[in-house]
């Protein structure tokens, strides 16, 4: 089986995998809804490919970094899905209609103070893109087969002003033209767990880290 085969078999088996969803009453008052989408698409010479981008300096919250397509919760959206796709078409141009949403991830956070749920979105071919100025200031395209190589994880040193200046490490991947880390490496990890067929469930470690630092 290529990979690309292999691939997408794995994104079509994820509605049957059992999902963490933080239990009623542990996410603090304040948080908002949110949702995100990690985006796939088949590429040439049995490659998948997956967009992220890099977020201006003026949006509300992460800026400059690198994350999914995705963004709160309106009281318009029927579901977190519709949100997901809905920030996917604001953010990159590209057509609800053209995404199949395959499953989701597990439940998890944002130090902005977001509940955010990741869904998995799968496209035919790379669509056209094109970035809202307010919101992306780089679209970038990943390759999977590099980011899941070994040599492609990192760890990266965050400081959380609650709890004594704690420093907290996380997940990161560095690839050619691009580096992620936090809560976007987080998903990507999850996601890459699960195509290998290795445990992949993160939501109670996030679950803990929420309790701990994000409250």
């Amino acid at each position: 089986m290529s990979f690309r085969e292999h691939f997408y078999q794995r994104l079509q088996q994820l509605p049957d995998r059992e999902v963490m969803q933080f239990p009623v009453g542990t996410l603090p008052e304040r948080y908002k809804r949110a949702a995100v989408l990690l985006c796939f698409w088949p590429a040439g010479d049995d490659r998948v490919e997956l967009v992220m981008t890099k977020r201006t300096d003026s949006v509300s919250s992460h800026q400059g970094q690198v994350s999914f397509p995705g963004g709160r919760v309106d009281e318009a959206d029927p579901s977190y899905a519709d949100a997901a796709l809905r920030e996917t078409w604001e953010e990159l141009g590209i057509v609800p209609e053209l995404i199949m949403i395959m499953g989701r991830l597990d439940d998890a956070w944002s130090r902005f103070g977001h509940h955010v749920v990741p869904y998995v979105g799968w496209l035919e071919q790379r669509p056209p893109l094109t970035a809202n100025p307010r919101e992306v200031a780089e679209i970038l395209i990943a390759d999977m087969a590099t980011l899941m190589r070994p040599e492609a994880e990192r760890e990266h040193k965050v400081v959380f002003p609650k709890g004594g200046n704690t420093t907290h490490v996380t997940k990161a991947f560095a690839w050619e033209g691009g580096y992620v880390w936090g809560l976007t490496a987080d998903l990507l990890l999850e996601l890459i767990l699960w195509i290998r067929g290795e445990p992949s469930n993160r939501g109670h470690a996030r679950l803990e880290r929420m309790q701990k630092f994000g409250a």
